[in-house]
């Protein structure tokens, strides 16, 4: 039998877990029902099948995909008009294609008004690595880099899954964040630094 929804859930020690939902209006009803800026602000995430109960400590959970080939996406904020997960060989051939292969190069200013391309390269703890595409309205450049940094202080970050369906980051996990090109303009409090080619 098909399964309209499949629940993959990962943990920050590694751990993946996989439910599925066969039945049409109950999955409806699991992703009608979800907010994903509140799905880990609750102490439990709990699964109930036919014999079993699962539940998660939310605060353990590094992301959650609700896969669906009917299921598009939530509504991503203002200005953000897509918000994409790319493979790795996807990401780093995307930079090429946008000319932000050398990866320190800031990129010449754009103008208001205009959309744009960003690429985000995000560790979460234990160390999964997830690639993002994101395209947003250009806004002053005093604003940009706050776009990025409003994206991901929220409690959650949820963005299209290639496959059909959204995937939704805990931020509460997260390690570090690159984005690609940088701001064209340093933050203040930016210790200048460059990659090391090996690290």
């Amino acid at each position: 039998m098909k399964s309209h929804l499949e629940i993959r859930i990962q943990g920050a020690n590694g751990s993946v877990k996989t439910f599925v939902q066969e039945d049409q209006s109950l999955a409806s009803r699991i992703l009608d029902g979800l907010h994903p800026a509140r799905l880990f602000t609750t102490g439990k995430i709990t699964i109930a099948g036919d014999y079993s109960l699962t539940a998660f400590v939310a605060s353990k959970i590094t992301r959650i995909d609700f896969i669906s080939e009917e299921f598009a996406c939530w509504e991503f904020p203002p200005e953000v008009s897509d918000l994409v997960e790319l493979s790795e060989d996807e990401f780093h051939h995307q930079l090429r294609q946008n000319g932000s292969a050398q990866m320190e190069k800031r990129e010449k200013p754009q103008t208001p008004g205009d959309f744009a391309l960003r690429f985000l390269h995000v560790e979460m703890l234990g160390g999964q690595q997830i690639f993002l595409a994101i395209e947003f309205v250009v806004e002053l450049p005093a604003e940009r880099l706050n776009k990025i940094h409003f994206l991901l202080s929220a409690p959650a970050l949820h963005f299209r899954l290639r496959r059909g369906g959204v995937g939704v980051l805990n931020l509460a996990n997260m390690v570090r964040f690159t984005t690609y090109p940088g701001p064209d303009r340093t933050p203040a409090d930016a210790w200048p630094a460059h990659h090391a080619v090996n690290g």
